[in-house]
Parts: C-alpha cells; structure tokens; sequence
C-alpha cells in the first residue's frame, strides 16, 4: 500500500505518462496550416518534435503535462503550446492545426 502511495505521488508531482501517454491526451501526429509560423511539427511517442520551418528541420525535445505541451529548444529556453482540440497553441497568437 505505501509503494503504491508513493508511485502515486510521483506521478502527481512529476505528470507521468510523457508524451501521449495517461499523462493527458494523445498529441503525437503532423501539425501546421495557415496560422502556424512552422511549416511541419511532428511530434513524436519519443518526447521529440521535427520542426520544419524557413526549410530548415529542427530536433526539438517536448514534454506534455496534460493538455500543455512545452517545446524544448537546443539552447534550452522553451515555448508552452496548449492543446486546444487539434490545435496546438501557442499564446493566443499561433494556431498549429493537426493535419
């Protein structure tokens, strides 16, 4: 019963279940479109997104707490996108729509 408490807590405090895990809802797949400044997104089972933008691809780390999503770029600063149906948002201001 404690182990079971403990584990419990663990995933409380640390969200687990990773990318479209129990963690929150299933976000791996394409995005894009008109409102989005990228290209492609593609996230991956993995933790790690393909951005595709001015024709460059980038490898980008991402971590999902329920519906929220932070992109993790190389130098190690971050951008949070909100699932919002099939659209990954980024504050308001870019609408990435699940192709």
């Amino acid at each position: 019963m404690r182990m079971i408490l403990i584990a419990a807590t663990a995933c409380a405090t640390t969200a687990c279940g990773g990318p479209g895990g129990p963690g929150g809802p299933d976000v791996m797949g394409d995005y894009g479109g008109d409102s989005c400044t990228y290209e492609n997104m593609s996230l991956r089972a993995d933790g790690v997104a393909s951005v595709t933008w001015n024709g460059a691809e980038i490898a980008l780390q991402y971590r999902q707490e329920g519906a929220k999503i932070t992109m993790i770029k190389p130098n190690g600063s971050s951008s949070l996108f909100t699932l919002k149906g099939n659209d990954l948002v980024l504050e308001h201001s870019m609408f990435c729509t699940r192709k």
